[in-house]
């Protein structure tokens, strides 16, 4: 079934092609959004007859179940750089064979006719009287050649039986492994097709706040197969990671395709976590405008891409700034040190990174949508000294000093309770996140909001701040600008 991927494929493949058909022309196909033509009718050849049935099948395409296939054989200088075609294949096999007959005859040719030669010289002194060879003469005089004529055939035959089958197993085994390595090249070359476009499609992806199918890249069971071929290509790690990159992937395409859109976006956040510097978990908003996913790859994934590239395609490296479409700065790296911008050039984090997130330093947390949910100092990945933590429209919800995570000292604002100053359910509830539970004045009736003091971790009501749920309410829908 052709989809959004096939089409693109299909167009790859084709324009790679030079629109030429090396060995027969056969026809033009034209490949489109949503169809795949021929665009004349198919020639054939005396060896290649088709009946009615198959003719027509050729030239009523059903679109929605296309296969092309595109056969080459290996040539060698079968065309001009300008594509002018040079006549019949030039392969390596005829070069081949012209150096094992050249081979043969420079160490036969002495062999078999230099004493054939000197017995002529014997037979005949008269016509070589001028020649002094007399030493050597005398030493193929006392070798009567026709004596031994079978022997020495025979000898050569053998000679010449041994260049020959020597020469053929070199090639065979060079064959072999022309044909192992163009293999594993196709099989690399298909390999990466998939890993960078499927990568690329998943960052795409997030590039998107709100989506319910992104049509993402299909990986198929036997691109695992091909991985496999060219294990040797990596070390264990590598190839490990690869799988384990290549699976998220499927899954990913496998979760979309079932309709099961809730986990699909966990599902690109792990493989973004796998794949990237660890800053851009933490900042996906601000940084997934990068020109390009690979800006943000981690060490390991730049490997696996160079390992995997054609030679033709540019090397991916490391870089120390990063650049948003517009060309501003985005993130700057020194080390272990990591300063994010966001599109007007302020400073929102500077702090060091590791793969379980900040170590250390100052840093405004925003969730994927761009809302401000912290800000603050950590160290030791974990919320630990001053900080301010916020709700939508940058509603403070607690502030004041954090220890491992946890306010120890400072204010809890606008919390739920009940008018015996226990909470609401039992935890805490933020004014503002519950705003839309409370339908009619009946529905908060009895309840309370206030704000907590927090000394050395312990919470106390600040009695001053009690208001009845409903003026709270109408407050803040005020201060939140909802009443015209």
């Amino acid at each position: 079934m052709l989809t959004k991927l096939n089409h693109k494929l299909l167009r790859c493949i084709f324009s790679k092609l030079n629109n030429k058909c090396p060995d027969e022309y056969v026809g033009d196909v034209e490949i489109t959004s949503y169809s795949v033509n021929l665009k004349k009718k198919y020639i054939c050849s005396a060896r290649n007859e088709l009946d009615e049935e198959e003719r027509r099948d050729l030239e009523n395409f059903d679109d929605e179940k296309v296969l092309c296939i595109v056969l080459e054989s290996p040539h060698n200088k079968e065309f001009e750089a300008d594509g002018t075609p040079l006549g019949p294949a030039r392969g390596i096999t005829g070069t081949k064979l012209k150096i094992i007959l050249i081979v043969i005859f420079i160490i036969v040719f002495p062999v078999l006719v230099i004493p054939l030669l000197f017995s002529v010289m014997n037979y005949l002194p008269d016509i070589f009287s001028f020649l002094s060879f007399n030493l050597e003469r005398e030493f193929f005089a006392e070798i009567q050649l026709n004596s031994y004529l079978t022997l020495y055939l025979s000898i050569i035959s053998i000679i010449v039986s041994a260049i020959i089958a020597i020469s053929l197993f070199r090639f065979e085994r060079q064959q072999k492994r022309r044909e192992k390595e163009q293999q594993q090249k196709q099989n690399k070359e298909m390999v990466f097709f998939f890993f960078e476009r499927a990568i690329t499609q998943a960052f795409n992806s997030q590039q998107e706040i709100f989506w319910n199918s992104f049509d993402f890249v299909d990986i198929s069971d036997n691109i695992f197969s091909r991985i496999n071929s060219i294990k040797s290509l990596m070390n264990n790690e590598q190839f490990m990671l690869l799988n384990k990159i290549i699976d998220k992937l499927k899954n990913t395409y496998e979760l979309e395709r079932d309709d099961n859109y809730p986990v699909v976006r966990p599902a690109v956040d792990e493989l973004m976590e796998l794949i990237t510097i660890p800053v851009y978990s933490t900042f996906q908003y601000h940084l997934k405008q990068s020109k390009s996913v690979w800006d943000l790859s981690n060490k390991d994934t730049i490997e696996l891409y160079n390992i995997l590239a054609p030679d033709d395609k540019a090397k991916i490296y490391s870089k120390d700034k990063i650049l948003n479409k517009d060309g501003n700065v985005i993130l700057e790296t020194e080390n272990e040190l990591f300063r994010v911008f966001d599109s007007d050039g302020h400073k929102i984090c500077e702090a060091e990174f590791d793969k379980q997130g900040i170590v250390e330093g100052e840093a405004k947390i925003f969730d994927f949508e761009g809302t401000l949910i912290y800000e603050g100092e950590f160290e030791n990945h974990q919320r630990n000294g001053q900080g301010v933590e916020y709700l939508y429209n940058r509603i403070k919800t607690k502030e004041g000093t954090w220890q491992d995570g946890e306010l120890v000292d400072g204010v809890i604002y606008n919390v739920l309770i009940w008018e015996d100053k226990s909470l609401f359910a039992d935890q805490l509830f933020f004014l503002a996140d519950e705003i839309y539970s409370f339908s009619s004045p009946e529905s908060y009736d009895g309840l309370n909001v206030c704000s907590f003091s927090v000394n050395n971790g312990k919470r106390h009501v600040i009695d001053n701040s009690i208001k009845p749920a409903e003026l709270a309410i109408e407050n803040f829908k005020m201060e939140q600008g909802w009443f015209e």
